[in-house]
């Protein structure tokens, strides 16, 4: 539903001060994803009533109650482009969904990496890099 095209690119940028707020989103959602692959969906129900984040909560609800990948996107998407949303704001929302969808479709650790971290271009793997992080997804 989101078409990654040029007027898309325009839409999503921001500084990079706001692209390493968005790096640590990542580094909380790889958290999160951890716990996900470990113990399930359920192991951060509890977690939730902390997520003040409407949409990053949202997502990790509908994790819970069982939504498929495929419709998870397409309901977060929906509300991406209704909300019209640009900037930070847009970039959030996109890699809270891409981090979700990934996490439902049960692609590798080192796959949801790769994902998140190109919506930040080469700061993201610059940044990822200086922490050390691990991709495979042992040490979270």
């Amino acid at each position: 539903m989101l078409y990654y095209d040029w007027q898309f690119a325009e839409r999503i940028q921001c500084s990079i001060e706001e692209r390493k707020e968005c790096f640590d989103l990542i580094v909380r959602l790889r958290k999160y994803a951890s716990t996900i692959r470990q113990e399930g969906f359920l192991a951060l129900e509890e977690e939730l009533k902390n997520i003040d984040d409407e949409f990053l909560a949202t997502s990790i609800q509908m994790g819970i109650d069982g939504v498929s990948g495929e419709l998870f996107r397409d309901i977060q998407e929906r509300r991406i482009l209704v909300d019209n949303c640009k900037g930070k704001e847009l970039l959030r929302r996109v890699i809270i969904t891409e981090a979700m969808a990934s996490i439902l479709s049960e692609d590798t650790f080192k796959v949801f990496h790769y994902k998140l971290l190109s919506y930040l271009g080469e700061h993201g793997y610059k940044w990822a890099k200086e922490q050390q992080l691990d991709l495979i997804g042992r040490n979270c």
